[in-house]
C-alpha cells in the first residue's frame, strides 16, 4: 500500500527590513493617492491657483517643508533595507511616530469620507511601522558571556 503524500505550501519568513520597506511603500502610495484625490475637492484647484493650501499661503518655505515631510517615506523604503539594526529600528520608530502625529492632525475636522478613509489608513500603517520596528528580533551574543 502506497502512502499518500500531501503537499503543503511552505510559509516563508520575511525579514523585518523587507516588512518595514513594504510598509513605507504602502505609506508613500497612500500619501500620493490622498493628495491626488484631494485635487478633486470643489474649488481646490482655484485655491491652489490663488496661492493657498488649506487656507495657508503657498511659499517657498511651506513647499520645502512639505517636500521634506513627504520625502521621508520614500527614503525610508531604501534606508529600511540598508541600515544596521539599531539605527534602522530607531529611525523607523521616530519617523513612524512623526507621521502618525501628522496623520492624526490632518484627519481632525475633515468631513470628506475619502480623506477620513485615507487618513485612517495612514494612521494604521504608521502604527504598524512603529510596532514592527519596536518588536525588532533580538539576538543573544553568546561570544561575550
Amino acid at each position: 500500500m502506497k502512502s499518500k503524500k500531501t503537499k503543503i505550501l511552505k510559509n516563508t519568513k520575511i525579514d523585518i527590513k523587507i516588512k518595514l520597506a513594504a510598509l513605507w511603500l504602502i505609506f508613500m502610495f497612500l500619501y500620493i493617492y490622498t493628495d491626488f484625490y484631494k485635487l478633486y475637492l470643489p474649488k481646490k484647484i482655484e485655491e491652489i491657483m490663488a496661492g493657498k493650501i488649506d487656507e495657508f499661503d503657498i511659499t517657498q518655505m511651506s513647499l520645502l517643508l512639505i517636500a521634506i515631510v513627504t520625502i521621508i517615506p520614500a527614503c525610508m523604503i531604501y534606508l529600511s533595507l540598508i541600515m544596521n539594526a539599531k539605527s534602522n529600528r530607531l529611525l523607523n520608530i521616530i519617523f513612524g511616530i512623526f507621521h502618525l502625529a501628522i496623520g492624526i492632525v490632518n484627519i481632525i475636522g475633515t468631513t470628506w469620507h475619502f480623506y477620513m478613509f485615507y487618513g485612517a489608513l495612514l494612521i494604521i500603517v504608521s502604527i504598524l511601522i512603529v510596532l514592527t520596528a519596536w518588536k525588532w528580533p533580538i539576538e543573544i551574543d553568546t561570544n561575550n558571556i
